[in-house]
């Protein structure tokens, strides 16, 4: 009876000493411990059988990106464009467009207004540059409309790719132009 109880007393030491040393490697060495358990399954041949083992890596598929990931594969491969990255388009290219007409017109106002003949001429060029700005803050409403759009329909983290909406103040000061023609 003796020896067993031995036997049973060893073999409680050894399971409390490999326990032990596991909770070390488990508080410690994460990295030996994930290391030692690859070695431990490559030598019972736990990694032999699996799916496409053996052949290239397909590297183009991203695991974490999640339910998306399929979306946009099935995007890329017909050539399809996210609509988010339509909106930006659009929108980048209607304050392209915006800008180059602000660019174009305020010299040939602001040169028409200081060659004017008379004050009929200048109140009638003043009017006019009025008239052109309302016309662009009707534009720039519109632009900012899709501009909201686009910020709201891009996917969450693509913060880099936020667009700011425009204001006629700012676009004027942006090429030192004023709202009035006549300063």
């Amino acid at each position: 009876m003796e020896d067993n109880d031995e036997i049973q007393e060893e073999s409680y030491q050894e399971t409390r000493k490999a326990q032990a040393e596991h909770h070390m490697r488990m508080r410690f060495g994460w990295d030996d411990l994930i290391e030692e358990l690859i070695q431990e399954g490559q030598e019972k041949g736990s990694f032999d059988n699996l799916r496409g083992h053996g052949k290239p890596l397909d590297l183009k598929q991203n695991s974490f990106r999640g339910e998306w990931d399929l979306a946009h594969r099935i995007m890329k491969d017909n050539d399809v464009v996210p609509p988010w990255i339509s909106d930006r388009k659009e929108a980048l290219a209607a304050v392209t467009i915006f800008r180059e007409d602000l660019q174009r017109q305020w010299p040939r106002y602001r040169q028409a207004y200081q060659l004017a003949a008379g004050e009929g001429q200048r109140t009638a060029l003043i009017l006019e540059w009025d008239e052109r700005c309302r016309a662009w803050e009707l534009q720039i409403v519109r632009i900012n409309k899709g501009i909201s759009n686009f910020n709201l329909r891009r996917p969450r983290g693509q913060d880099n790719m936020e667009l700011f909406k425009l204001s006629l103040t700012e676009e004027l000061q942006r090429i030192g132009a004023s709202r009035n023609l006549s300063k």
